[in-house]
Formats: C-alpha cells, sequence, structure tokens
C-alpha cells in the first residue's frame, strides 16, 4: 500500500500535521505564565520552520532548546509589547465608556490602526527572533520591514484567526477540535510565509556579498548558533553534524532515525533467498507490508524498536485517535442533541433542588415522554447586570448570540431582565404557544413593538407578548425568591416540533 509507506505524500503530510499539533499543544503549555508567551512563540516558529523545511530534528527537544536559547531576548522584547498592548486596551475601554458615536473621528481611527499595527508586529518579531541574532532595537525594526512587505498576507492571515475566534465562540461546543483546525492551519501558513520572506532576504545578502566582496556572517550568527542555508548540503556540512548529534540523543532521533533506516534496508535485501522472501511477494499490499515490517523489526533492539515507531508511526497514529474521538464526540453530541426536548436557563434567577426535578423529570413523566428523552434546567444564576456599562454591552451581546445557537429553549428571568433581553428578533411570540383567552392581559410581558416590527410581526395592537408570568404556586414549587416576580419566555424558533414541546411544557406549568 503506497499510501502506508513512510515516504509516501500522504504520511509525510499526516508527519508534518501530528508535529504542528503538538507543537501548538507545547506553545500554550509554555505560554501559560504569559511572561513565557514570547518565548514559547519563538521557539514555536523556529521548530515549525524547520519542520516546513523537511528537517527531520524532532518537535519536543528542539523546542524547549530554542526556547530557553531565546529567552531573554524574546521576553524583553514581549514586556515590550506587553506595555503597548495594555496602552490600546486602555484607549479602546475609554472609546467603548464614551461611546463610539461620541468619539473623534480620527481618535477612532488611530487607535484601529495602532492596534493593528501591533498585532501585526506581534505576530512577525519572535519568528524573527527564532531565525537570528541581533539587538532588540534591530528586531523591531526588522519585524515593521516585515509586515510592510507582507502586508497582505498577513492580513489574510488575521482574518483567518478572527474568523476562529468567532467560531470557537459561536459553536463553543466544538472549540477543541475548531482551536486544533485553526491553529495548526494558522501556523502552517504563517511558516511558510516566514519562510519564503527568510530565504529571499538570505538569498539577497548572498549576492550582495558577492559583489562587494564582503564575508557573510557566520554560521554561529545564523539561526541563533546552529547551521546555515548553504550548510545544508554535503556529508561535511554543519547539519550533517548536526545529525551526528541527534544520534547522541543531544538534540532529536533523527540520526537514530537513519541508522533504522541502513538496518532495514540491509534487511530487506538478504544474500540467500529463503522461505520469507517468498512470502513478501504473495498476498494483498497489506499482508505484505506487515510481513516486511515484522521482518524489520526482529533484527532491532528494544530501542530501535521505540525510535521506529516513533518516527514513523507516531504520527498517524495521533491523527487516527484524533479523527476517532472527533467522530465519537459528534456522534454523542448529536445523540444527546436528538434525545434533548428542552433545555432551559435563569437569568437573575436560582432554583432549588427540588424545582429543578419538578420541571425536568416532572415534565418528562407527564409527557410521557421516552425514557432516553432528557430536559435540562441550568441551575446556575446568569446575572448579566455588572453596573459597568460598557461590560454589560459584551454580556448582552455573548447572551444574544447563545439565543441564537441554541443553547436555550426557554428562559426563567427575573422581572429586572425582562425588559433588557425581551425582543421579538430573538424570543417566541407566546400567542404562538398558550391560548391567549385562558390567561389575563396582566399575566403577560408586552414588547413595544416599532413600525417596522408592528408589520413583521403582524402585531396590530403595536405589543407583542414575549413572556408569561410565573404564579405563586410556581415560585414556591420552583423555590424561587417569591419577592421578586418571574417570567418564562422561549427562544425564537420556527421548527413546528420545538413550538410542540414548548406548548406542551407550558400546559404542564399552567394547566391550561
Amino acid at each position: 500500500m503506497n499510501f502506508l509507506k513512510p515516504d509516501s505524500p500522504a504520511m509525510n503530510f499526516l508527519s508534518i500535521l501530528a508535529d504542528l499539533i503538538i507543537l501548538n499543544l507545547l506553545f500554550v503549555i509554555c505560554s501559560l505564565p504569559l511572561v513565557t508567551f514570547g518565548a514559547a512563540y519563538s521557539a514555536k516558529y523556529y521548530v515549525a520552520m524547520k519542520i516546513m523545511r523537511g528537517e527531520d530534528t524532532g518537535t519536543i527537544i528542539p523546542f524547549f532548546k530554542a526556547f530557553g536559547r531565546n529567552f531573554k531576548q524574546a521576553t524583553v522584547s514581549w514586556m515590550i509589547m506587553l506595555m503597548a498592548i495594555a496602552l490600546i486596551l486602555l484607549d479602546w475601554r475609554w472609546i467603548i465608556a464614551s461611546g463610539w458615536s461620541t468619539t473623534p473621528f480620527m481618535y477612532k481611527f488611530g487607535v484601529i490602526a495602532m492596534s493593528i499595527f501591533v498585532w501585526l508586529i506581534t505576530l512577525t518579531i519572535f519568528p524573527t527572533i527564532a531565525r537570528y541574532e541581533m539587538k532588540t532595537r534591530e528586531y523591531f525594526k526588522a519585524a515593521l520591514i516585515f509586515v510592510i512587505i507582507k502586508f497582505i498576507p498577513l492580513i489574510l492571515v488575521t482574518a483567518f484567526m478572527l474568523a476562529s475566534v468567532i467560531a470557537c465562540i459561536w459553536y463553543s461546543q466544538w472549540f477543541p477540535l475548531i482551536y486544533v483546525f485553526c491553529t495548526t492551519t494558522t501556523t502552517f501558513f504563517l511558516a511558510r510565509i516566514f519562510i519564503k520572506q527568510f530565504d529571499k532576504l538570505e538569498k539577497d545578502r548572498t549576492a550582495l556579498a558577492e559583489v562587494t566582496g564582503e564575508s557573510l556572517p557566520s554560521e554561529e550568527d545564523e539561526e541563533n548558533g546552529e547551521e546555515s542555508e548553504e550548510g545544508e548540503e554535503g556529508e561535511g556540512s554543519a547539519y550533517a553534524a548536526i545529525e551526528k548529534e541527534d544520534a547522541a540523543g543531544n538534540t532529536s532521533l533523527a540520526g537514530a532515525k537513519m541508522e533504522t533506516k541502513e538496518l532495514e534496508e540491509n534487511l530487506s535485501k538478504p544474500d540467500i533467498p529463503d522461505e520469507s522472501d517468498i512470502d513478501t511477494k504473495s498476498g494483498n499490499k497489506l499482508t505484505r507490508f506487515i510481513r516486511r515490517e515484522k521482518k524489520a523489526l526482529k533484527g532491532m533492539t528494544r530501542q530501535q524498536r521505540v525510535i521506529h515507531f516513533v518516527q514513523y508511526y507516531l504520527p498517524t497514529v495521533i491523527i487516527v485517535l484524533l479523527v476517532i474521538a472527533g467522530l465519537s464526540w459528534y456522534i454523542s453530541d448529536v445523540y444527546k442533541d436528538r434525545m434533548n426536548v428542552l433545555s432551559g436557563g435563569l437569568i437573575n434567577a436560582q432554583v432549588s433542588e427540588e424545582g429543578r426535578k419538578y420541571m425536568t423529570d416532572g415534565f418528562l413523566e407527564w409527557g410521557g415522554y421516552d425514557s432516553k428523552r432528557t430536559a435540562s434546567l441550568l441551575d446556575t444564576d446568569l446575572n448579566f447586570k455588572t453596573g459597568l456599562d460598557f461590560q454589560e454591552r459584551f454580556l448582552d451581546i455573548a447572551f444574544r448570540a447563545t439565543l441564537m445557537t441554541g443553547t436555550y429553549d426557554y428562559l426563567l428571568m427575573r422581572a429586572d431582565a425582562v425588559e433588557s433581553y425581551s425582543t421579538p428578533d430573538y424570543l417566541t411570540d407566546m400567542s404562538l404557544l398558550v391560548d391567549m383567552d385562558k390567561f389575563s392581559k396582566d399575566d403577560f410581558y408586552y414588547y413595544q413593538a416599532t413600525e417596522k416590527e408592528k408589520q413583521q410581526y403582524d402585531a396590530e395592537d403595536g405589543t407583542i407578548p414575549l413572556g408569561i408570568k410565573l404564579t405563586d404556586e410556581l415560585e414556591k414549587k420552583l423555590g424561587l425568591n417569591e419577592q421578586y416576580d418571574y417570567y418564562i419566555a422561549f427562544a425564537f424558533s420556527n421548527g413546528p416540533s420545538d413550538l410542540e414541546n414548548e406548548a406542551k411544557f407550558l400546559e404542564y406549568l399552567y394547566g391550561k
């Protein structure tokens, strides 16, 4: 099977993919203290560029070596960037607090431009630190030049990263999978951009040196003291020396991999044919591949077998496990969603455990639903009022996003939250769920519709009932604080099955 050959394009791609996933995981872990972000980011792209060049020097050991080697300069640069980011955040806070429409245009334009500039500098300065040794001031100059030259590609990558953040928020239940895909893709393309520009720069420097007769920087100056681009060819090159060092276990398993390959070649070409040679030629491609692997492993020591597995099959195993985990997660998520009748949330309210059982177990039993069907009531107080205007706006946006993505089917809201979060764009007209004649007008919360909404929602009298008040009896059953009034409302839905379950739920609560 050509697909299973270690050197096949498919296996090489899977190997690169697995290495980048591991690399991003190391980056996240080493960035947690925040102060180490710069060193971790620098080490990440140091290894990523090697992976993209096809330099088989491993992932974990080179990452930590680059992390330690670049720690000082990367941390100093990161502290400078962190101060700039803090100032920009203060500017944005002032704009939000003052109001977008009342803030002068030039001030807003300046803050936006500075935000983009600082972001792009942050993207480019640390890979530059990973590649070259310079003074801190020179790093910022080089990063600025890089941003100017590669502005469009960097903006496109930034747009993809922004879309990734939105996707992670919008589909929060799929956050790990979306995060892994997006970070791996971003690392892949950014590494390609950096490699292309760095190679072009070094090619121009070589040409200039030939014209002027000046000598290029020594190998110790390139890539933080490691091999230069010109020294990667030939057995006597610096790259070959690195491979020998790897074989000793100081840098990676690359040298041991070469020894394993030589051993396999010797075993696959015996001087005298025997029965095992005949066996390797019979059967389909998969069985022949398995026989060859068994035969190769027979002549290896335990350490060589471990190295063989890590270099050839560990990336594939990781990818396969991730795919299986993703599919299992997806199937489980779909099944649970299909089995869920209703899910609810609380805003500025708190029910008792007995009240929760009454709303869930009691409703399922009353409605005669199958034992596998479920209903849930969130027993956590979602208090969206903070007293700070700019924070409330962001919380309001996040809350409305949860409604649009179907996180909640119904909401129990204290009276002070009804006015803040009731709008016909997100909540269902109660007249679609209950017979209005069986309730009094005082039982509902009415939204005052605009002229456009009157036509859109067919509200002749200009009001739309979006919530129904809980009775004193219901408040007591739920264990709510009876000194307040509470309403129940339903997230907007066009599905007939959803409306049927919601109407049934109201019949269970109110008996009409």
